[in-house]
């Protein structure tokens, strides 16, 4: 068996080695924390985008319960119906008429 005999680094050789292994550790770093697409930093911002559509997803559920039970009223409730078309759409009923004393602009 012909083994060669280990080759001994020289002190600036080391200092070297040790240099290089410390750029290639900190770009490895690097590049898992702000890799394109999926590094770390990206992955946080996702994380914080995903929480803000949960939220908005919750008020959009609370506003289309809110929605369907006002639906429901429209449809099984007469007094209701009558309210909202008076207070919302200003409908009157047969024979209703409507005076207006509020103190508005004066017709010229």
């Amino acid at each position: 068996m012909n083994q060669r005999p280990k080759t001994v680094l020289s002190p600036m050789q080391r200092k070297r080695l040790y240099r290089i292994i410390v750029v290639i550790i900190c770009c490895a770093l690097l590049w898992i924390i702000f890799a394109p697409g999926n590094g770390l930093y990206v992955l946080h911002q996702q994380k914080k985008h995903l929480a803000v559509l949960q939220e908005r997803e919750k008020e959009l559920l609370e506003d289309n319960q809110e929605l369907a039970e006002d639906v429901e009223r429209l449809q099984n409730d007469q007094e209701y119906l009558e309210k909202v078309a008076r207070e919302e759409h200003g409908m009157l009923k047969d024979n209703e008429m409507v005076f207006d004393f509020s103190k508005g602009k004066k017709k010229k």
